[in-house]
C-alpha cells in the first residue's frame, strides 16, 4: 500500500513519492508564477501612478497635489520581487537575476525541482499572498469591467462560474476562486458560440460582440452601413418586426474589416477561407 504523507501545498495527504508538493498544488503554483510575470507590468504601472488620472479633473476648488509614485504599490512590487528571487536562489541553477517576470517564467520550467525541497509549500503560500496584496494594489487604481463568468471545470466536475473582472485594456482575466487565467476575447468568443446565439438586431449585435475589456466596438451604425451597400441581408424578422442578422456573417465581415485596416493580407486570406 502506498504511503501517504502531508503536501506542503496544503492541509490534504498525497501519495506522491519523492516530493513535497502533490500534482494538484505544483499546478496552482505554475498558474500563480503565470500570473506573477502578467501582473509584473500592472503593478510597476501602479506604482508611477499611469493607472489613475489627475486629482483635479473633473473638480473644482484646491487639491493637494499627489505624491509621484504610489507607495502602497511600490511596497508591494518590491514583496513579490523579493519572494520570486529569494526562492529561486534557493535553487542550484542560475536564475535571470533582476528581472521578476523572467524569472516567474524560468521557475515555471523549474517546476520539478521546486517540488522536491522542502521550502515548496512556503514557496507556493508566500507568492499567493504576495500576488493577492499586488492585485489589491492595482485593482484599487483603476475601473474593473465585467469579463465574464469562469469558465473552469472544477474538481467535482461542475463549472466554477465566479463572475470575474478585470480592467480596460487588459486581454487576460484572471478568476479570484479557482486562479485560472483567461484571455478574455477568445473567451467571450467561445461563450458566444456555446450560448448557440445565431442571430440579432444590429443594437444586439453590436452589444453582443463589442468587447468592453479591450475596447474594440463594433457600433450598430457600421452594421447599418452594410445593409446598406448590400454586404449583409436580413435573415428574418423578430418578435418586434425588426430585421435580425446572421451572428457569423457580422463577424466575419467585422474580420475583414480590420484585416483590410490593419493591411494583414494573410489574415485576409484567413478570414476568405473561414467564410
Amino acid at each position: 500500500m502506498t504511503e501517504q504523507v502531508k503536501c506542503a501545498g496544503g492541509e490534504h495527504p498525497t501519495t506522491a513519492a519523492g516530493v513535497t508538493l502533490c500534482h494538484r498544488c505544483a499546478t496552482d503554483l505554475s498558474e500563480d508564477l503565470k500570473h506573477a510575470a502578467f501582473l509584473w507590468g500592472d503593478i510597476q504601472t501602479s506604482c508611477a501612478r499611469l493607472d489613475v488620472g489627475a486629482a483635479s479633473v473633473g473638480s473644482s476648488g484646491y487639491k493637494e497635489a499627489q505624491l509621484a509614485v504610489n507607495l502602497d504599490a511600490l511596497d508591494k512590487a518590491q514583496t513579490l520581487r523579493v519572494v520570486l528571487s529569494g526562492w529561486a536562489s534557493h535553487l542550484p541553477t542560475l536564475h535571470p537575476a533582476g528581472d521578476p517576470t523572467r524569472t516567474a517564467l524560468w521557475l515555471i520550467t523549474q517546476m520539478g525541482e521546486i517540488r522536491r525541497q522542502q521550502w515548496a509549500g512556503d514557496f507556493k503560500h508566500e507568492l499567493r499572498a504576495a500576488i493577492n496584496a499586488c492585485r489589491r494594489a492595482t485593482d484599487r487604481a483603476g475601473e474593473l469591467v465585467f469579463a465574464g463568468m469562469c469558465p473552469t471545470t472544477k474538481d467535482d466536475g461542475k463549472e466554477c462560474g465566479t463572475a470575474v473582472f478585470t480592467r480596460p485594456g487588459r486581454h487576460m482575466a484572471n478568476c479570484p476562486a479557482c486562479k485560472s487565467a483567461w484571455d478574455v476575447t477568445e473567451w467571450r468568443g467561445r461563450a458566444l458560440d456555446y450560448a448557440r446565439i445565431h442571430e440579432g438586431t444590429p443594437a444586439e449585435l453590436s452589444r453582443m460582440l463589442s468587447d468592453p475589456v479591450t475596447g474594440e466596438a463594433l457600433p450598430q451604425g457600421t452594421i447599418r452601413l452594410w445593409v446598406h451597400r448590400g454586404k449583409l441581408k436580413p435573415i428574418g424578422v423578430n418578435g418586434d418586426g425588426k430585421s435580425v442578422y446572421q451572428v457569423r456573417k457580422v463577424r466575419n465581415l467585422w474580420a475583414r474589416m480590420k484585416a483590410s485596416k490593419f493591411g494583414n493580407p494573410a489574415m485576409k486570406k484567413q478570414v476568405v477561407l473561414a467564410a
